[in-house]
C-alpha cells in the first residue's frame, strides 16, 4: 500500500542572484525550512563575463565579500541554519551539483520578468533545470504570508502528473488540493455532443484514476476540475480566475510537462500565472 505521510524536508536549496527580486523565494524558503526544521542552503553562481577573464581572481573576491554582506541583510534574523554557496559557472550547473552535493530535497527560486533571474529560469534555462535536478522545484511568485492553503494539481492520469500529486500532497498535506484535468477533442470546432462524449470519457478517466490511486486520494477534501480545451490555454486562465496559491506540474521523464514539450509549456505556466508554481519531474522505475 502506497504511503501518504506527511513528508519532513531536510535541507532545502534556494537559488537566488542575492538582490531584492529574490527576496519573495527567500521568504518562502526560511517559512518551508522552519515549518520542517530544516537547513537552507542558499546558491549564487558567479558567471563571470568576457571581459573580466584577466581579472577573474579579483572580481570573485569582490562578488563574494558583497554577496555574503547581501545576503546577511536580506536574511535578517530568521531563526534557521543557513549556508551559503559562492560558486563560478553556469547556474543550472552549479544549482544541480550543490542540490546533489547537500543531498536537497527541493530547490526554491523566484522569477522576475526581463531580470538576470528571470532569464535564468524562463524558456529553455527552465527545461534543462527541470531535466537535470532529480528533485522538485518550487518557483516563487508571491510573497508568503503563510503556508500553502490551497493547491491546484494538473492531471492527466500519467505516471508523472500522479507523482507530482504524490509530492505536493505529501510536502503540504494540510492545503486544500483541487485536481484538474483538460480534455480535447479531435476536431477543433466539435459540436456540443461531441464535447459532451469526450468530457463524458474524461470523467470516466477521474473515476479510473480515483480506484487505482485510492489511498492517495483518500482524503474528504479531493476535488476535481474539468475543462474542455488543451491545458496550456484553459488552466492559466483558470488559476487566473480562481484563487490559487500553488500550481503543481510533472514532468514525463524527458518529454516535458502535462503533454507538450516543457519548455514551452513552463514558460506559459510560469508567465501567465499569478502563483507559485511546483515542478516534479518523473522519476523512472
Amino acid at each position: 500500500m502506497e504511503s501518504v505521510s506527511a513528508e519532513t524536508l531536510r535541507c532545502i536549496l534556494l537559488a537566488t542572484d542575492l538582490s531584492a527580486r529574490c527576496d519573495r523565494a527567500l521568504d518562502r524558503a526560511v517559512q518551508l525550512a522552519r515549518e520542517h526544521n530544516a537547513k537552507l542552503v542558499a546558491v549564487c553562481a558567479i558567471e563571470t563575463s568576457l571581459g573580466d577573464v584577466l581579472t577573474a581572481r579579483r572580481s570573485q573576491v569582490v562578488d563574494r565579500n558583497t554577496a555574503e554582506r547581501r545576503f546577511k541583510e536580506s536574511l535578517g534574523d530568521a531563526d534557521v541554519p543557513v549556508e551559503l554557496v559562492l560558486e563560478s559557472g553556469h547556474a543550472v550547473d552549479v544549482i544541480v551539483k550543490t542540490a546533489a552535493a547537500r543531498q536537497c530535497d527541493l530547490i526554491v527560486t523566484g522569477v522576475a520578468r526581463d531580470e538576470t533571474l528571470g532569464r535564468l529560469l524562463l524558456g529553455t534555462t527552465v527545461e534543462k533545470l527541470a531535466r537535470e535536478a532529480s528533485i522538485p522545484i518550487l518557483i516563487v511568485r508571491e510573497r508568503p504570508h503563510h503556508a500553502y492553503r490551497n493547491l491546484l494539481a494538473a492531471v492527466d492520469f500519467s505516471e508523472g502528473a500522479r507523482q507530482a500529486l504524490k509530492t505536493a500532497l505529501r510536502l503540504f498535506p494540510d492545503a486544500h488540493p483541487l485536481l484538474y484535468h483538460a480534455f480535447t477533442t479531435t476536431k477543433v470546432n466539435a459540436e456540443g455532443a461531441v464535447v459532451e462524449r469526450a468530457r463524458q470519457a474524461a470523467e470516466n478517466e477521474v473515476t479510473g484514476f480515483m480506484k487505482q490511486n485510492a489511498t492517495l486520494l483518500n482524503r474528504p477534501d479531493i476535488e476535481w476540475k474539468i475543462e474542455h480545451g488543451l491545458a496550456e490555454d484553459v488552466l492559466p486562465d483558470y488559476v487566473a480566475r480562481h484563487p490559487t496559491e500553488l500550481l503543481v506540474v510533472g514532468t514525463h521523464g524527458r518529454t516535458g510537462i502535462l503533454r507538450t514539450a516543457i519548455g514551452s509549456v513552463a514558460e506559459q505556466l510560469i508567465q501567465h500565472t499569478p502563483c507559485d508554481v511546483l515542478i516534479v519531474r518523473q522519476r523512472e522505475p
